[in-house]
């Protein structure tokens, strides 16, 4: 900063200007105290560029402090000030003064809440809970019972710390859901763990297909086929899908740089996998702990495995258990809820 700006810094008003009351301050102005507020502008301009001309520095101040007097700036940073001394304060702010700065300064806040998700996450699992020795990881428009799967897993499989959690995440919300805040940071999180059995919904399921979380179950199902019976096959039915697929229903909606970015389809991609279990029947769903929030939408859970588990063949394994205990989980929870099956 140079000598010539300090100086200008410097420069205070003429007190008599400062001691002013609003007529005398429009009087000032050469203006009477009914004036508009544009006619008051013009004449504030208009001294201005002649002050700034004659390079008058004290005039100009003395104009600015009438202007502020004039225009009711000065009584009113004063009336702030003393509603700020009088007020009371939170942590070195007003009540006010804490509203300006959320409204402000929210967004960072978020970003570091979601960050705080992620590191807490990270955290809890390497150094501060016993070593989890299975995961279950829900992400879909659904709320889930998480203690109903983890004691199956307990009793059934001997584990001591199954980790049962769920992200109600809301995909392609065309019904006008309620989003949940920092979901989507949760979903991320629980796949992060690498969970052994992922549960989707019909409105998620396509992008974790895609993003390789979802494993092939080809194989699976086509054992599934020859050794269950028709009863046992009667509560599910697999989910088939292929990347054709979901360039037909998702590759328009996808931004312009991601859809450049597409891998041109090849034979192989108009092939239909098998990548999970669809769970249609309410009553079974429920019995599995998944109330679906969808009203319109496909309400339906996929249960399937996760390509980075560490241990496939054990979460293949209990998968298949599972769905085959459904009508055990059913008639468990037709026992509590006799009139579930009712129609009226």
């Amino acid at each position: 900063m140079n000598p010539e700006e300090t100086h200008k810094e410097q420069i205070q008003a003429d007190p008599s200007i400062e001691a002013m009351t609003r007529e005398e301050a429009m009087e000032y102005f050469q203006l009477p105290a009914w004036a508009k507020r544009e006619d008051l502008d013009k004449q504030f301009w208009k001294l201005g560029k002649i002050y700034k001309a004659q390079k008058d520095e004290q005039k100009l101040a003395d104009i600015s402090a009438a202007y502020a007097i004039a225009t009711g700036e000065r009584d009113r940073k004063r009336e702030e000030k003393k509603e700020e001394e009088t007020a009371k304060h939170y942590f070195g702010k007003t009540k006010k003064q804490w509203a300006e700065f959320w409204h402000y300064e929210w967004w960072k806040f978020a970003i570091a809440a979601a960050a705080l998700i992620m590191i807490t996450s990270v955290i809890s699992y390497f150094f501060m809970e016993p070593k989890t020795d299975f995961r279950v990881a829900s992400i879909g428009h659904f709320s889930q019972d998480t203690e109903m799967l983890a004691d199956y897993m307990k009793e059934n499989y001997g584990f001591k710390n199954p980790d049962v959690d769920f992200a109600n995440v809301v995909s392609d919300n065309d019904e006008g859901e309620e989003v949940e805040p920092y979901a989507a940071s949760k979903a991320t999180s629980l796949i992060a763990v690498r969970p052994d059995i992922l549960v989707m919904d019909a409105m998620t399921a396509p992008a974790y297909v895609m993003g390789e979380n979802m494993m092939n179950l080809d194989d699976v199902y086509a054992q599934m086929l020859a050794t269950w019976s028709a009863e046992s096959l009667s509560h599910i039915e697999p989910y088939m899908y292929s990347k054709a697929r979901f360039y037909e229903e998702y590759a328009d909606t996808l931004p312009q740089e991601y859809r450049d970015d597409l891998d041109a389809l090849t034979p192989e991609d108009e092939i239909e996998h098998v990548y999970g279990f669809i769970i249609r029947d309410e009553i079974d769903r429920l019995s599995l702990g998944y109330t679906v929030k969808w009203k319109e939408s496909d309400p339906c859970i996929i249960i399937s495995v996760n390509l980075a588990s560490g241990q496939v063949d054990k979460a293949k394994e209990i998968m298949q258990k599972l769905l085959l205990d459904i009508p055990t989980f059913r008639a468990a929870y037709l026992e509590t809820h006799p009139y579930a099956e009712a129609t009226d």
